[in-house]
C-alpha cells in the first residue's frame, strides 16, 4: 500500500489505513461518534476495502441459515432462536453475564438447562447473588423467547395477574390479567406464528398461603390450568416453561437471614417437577465478571483481585460454617469493588488501603459490631496493611505485658 491510499483523521490530521482502532485507542471515540462529528468523512481507506474484497472473493461462501433454523449453543445444548420475536418481548440480557463453567454452580446450571430443554417446571433456590433469575434472563434474551418475570411479595395481589374485578357504566365485570393471557395464549409473532411464553416467578418463598395456592394448578405436571372466577377452566399453552426462584426450598429459613421466607405447602412443591440448589459462584467465573463491570479498578488495581478472591472464599466459608451472620453474594462483591472504583475515579489515586476502604461499604451493613469484627478479621490477611484498626502501641512497655 502506498501512502496515498491512507485517509486523514479529522481530529488530529494524522493519516491511517484504518481509523476505527485508532479512534478508540487515541481519542476514546467510536466510529458512530466520529461520523456524527465529521459526516461524509471515510474511516477505512479504499486500499483496505479492496484487500478485504479480494481476500473474501477467494473464499467459498455458504448460504446463511434460514431464520427458522437459527440456533444458539448455551450450556452445551442447542436452543432455537426465534428471530421473529422482538427483543422487547423477551427478558433482557443481564449486563456482563457469563455462563458459569467452573465449580458446583456450573453443574447446577447445566442441570437446569437440561430440565428447561425437556419442558420441565423448575424450582431454583439458593443464596442471593447466585444467578437464579439471571439464568432465565440470559437464556430468553439469547434465544429471543417471549418471557416475563413476576416478582412475589406479601403485598402483591397475585390473583390480579389472572383476573381482576372491574366496573363501568354497565356494572361489575371480570377482566383478564396479563399472566393469564401469557399462559393461555402465548405470543403471536408478526407472521402469525404463536409461541409459548417462559415465565419466571421470582422470590416464590415470600408467597403467603393464598398466593401460593393461586399457582397450584398452573404448575400441574399433567396439564397446567387456571380456574376462572366463575368456575371456567383455562389451559396453559403446551410448551410454556415456568421457572420458580427463591432463597429457600419452601420450608422457611433456618439461618435467620431470609426472614421473609414462608413455609410453602408440600403439595404445591410436589407439583413442581424439578428442583435445583444453586451454589456460590466459583472465583474463576466471578473474576472476569468483576473485571468487566469495573474496568477502572481492573486497569489500576487489577493485581489486587487475587486477594479479593481469597477474601471472598474466607467470608463465604465462614457464613456456610455459621461463624459469620450475613450474606456475601456476588452483589456484595460488586458493592465492595464498586466502592473501590468510586474512590479511584473521584480521588484520581489508589490509596494503599484501597481494599479496606471499599470493604467497609459491605462490613458496615452487617447487623452488629461482632459480625463486623468477624468479617474484618477474616479478610485482614489479604489486605495490604491489614483490615483491622491496630492503633499506636508504641507507648506500651513490653515488660509490663510480660508480667501478665
Amino acid at each position: 500500500m502506498s501512502a496515498a491510499t491512507k485517509i486523514k483523521c479529522e481530529i488530529d490530521g494524522t493519516e491511517h489505513y484504518y481509523l476505527p482502532d485508532y479512534l478508540a485507542e487515541k481519542h476514546g471515540m467510536t466510529v458512530v461518534e466520529y461520523e456524527a462529528k465529521f459526516p461524509g468523512k471515510p474511516v477505512i481507506s479504499d486500499a483496505v476495502n479492496e484487500a478485504f474484497e479480494n481476500d473474501n472473493g477467494r473464499k467459498r461462501r455458504s448460504h446463511p441459515p434460514k431464520p427458522e433454523e437459527l440456533t444458539v449453543s448455551f450450556g452445551g445444548l442447542d436452543f432455537q432462536v426465534h428471530a421473529n420475536v422482538p427483543a422487547n418481548v423477551c427478558l433482557p440480557l443481564p449486563p456482563h453475564y457469563r455462563l458459569p463453567s467452573h465449580g458446583q454452580l456450573a453443574k447446577d446450571v447445566t442441570r437446569t438447562l437440561r430440565y428447561y430443554a425437556a419442558g420441565r417446571t423448575t424450582w431454583i433456590w439458593g443464596p442471593p447473588g447466585t444467578g437464579k433469575d439471571a439464568l432465565p434472563h440470559a437464556l430468553c434474551a439469547l434465544t429471543r423467547t417471549p418471557s416475563e418475570i413476576f416478582q412475589i411479595s406479601q403485598e402483591v395481589d397475585i390473583m390480579a395477574w389472572f383476573f381482576e374485578k372491574d366496573f363501568d357504566a354497565n356494572g361489575t365485570r371480570w377482566t383478564e390479567g396479563i399472566l393469564l393471557k401469557m399462559l393461555r395464549d402465548g405470543f403471536t409473532c408478526s407472521d402469525g406464528t404463536v409461541l409459548p411464553y417462559t415465565i419466571v416467578l421470582s422470590d416464590f418463598d415470600r408467597a403467603g398461603r393464598s398466593q401460593a395456592e393461586a399457582i397450584r394448578l398452573v404448575t400441574d405436571s399433567i396439564q397446567g390450568r387456571i380456574k376462572g372466577p366463575t368456575g371456567e377452566t383455562y389451559l396453559v399453552m403446551p410448551g410454556t416453561r415456568i421457572f420458580i426462584t427463591a432463597n429457600t426450598m419452601g420450608a422457611g429459613d433456618a439461618s435467620g437471614r431470609c426472614v421473609s421466607a414462608n413455609v410453602i405447602d408440600s403439595s404445591i412443591i410436589n407439583r413442581i417437577e424439578r428442583k435445583v440448589l444453586f451454589h456460590g459462584m466459583d472465583w474463576r467465573d466471578e473474576e472476569p465478571i468483576v473485571r468487566a463491570k469495573f474496568p477502572l479498578f481492573a486497569e489500576t488495581a487489577g493485581h489486587l483481585l487475587t486477594h479479593v478472591g481469597n477474601a471472598c472464599a474466607a467470608l463465604r466459608k465462614a457464613i456456610e460454617d455459621g461463624d459469620l451472620y450475613g450474606e456475601f453474594s456476588h452483589r456484595d462483591v460488586c458493592t465492595w469493588i464498586g466502592d473501590c472504583e468510586d474512590i479511584l475515579r473521584i480521588t484520581n489515586k489508589a490509596p494503599n488501603d484501597l481494599l479496606k476502604q471499599g470493604f467497609l461499604s459491605y462490613a458496615d451493613g452487617l447487623p452488629d459490631e461482632d459480625n463486623k469484627l468477624a468479617a474484618m478479621t477474616l479478610v485482614d490477611p489479604y489486605f495490604k496493611g491489614g483490615a483491622l484498626e491496630r492503633g499506636d502501641t508504641s507507648h506500651i512497655d513490653d515488660d509490663e505485658l510480660d508480667a501478665y
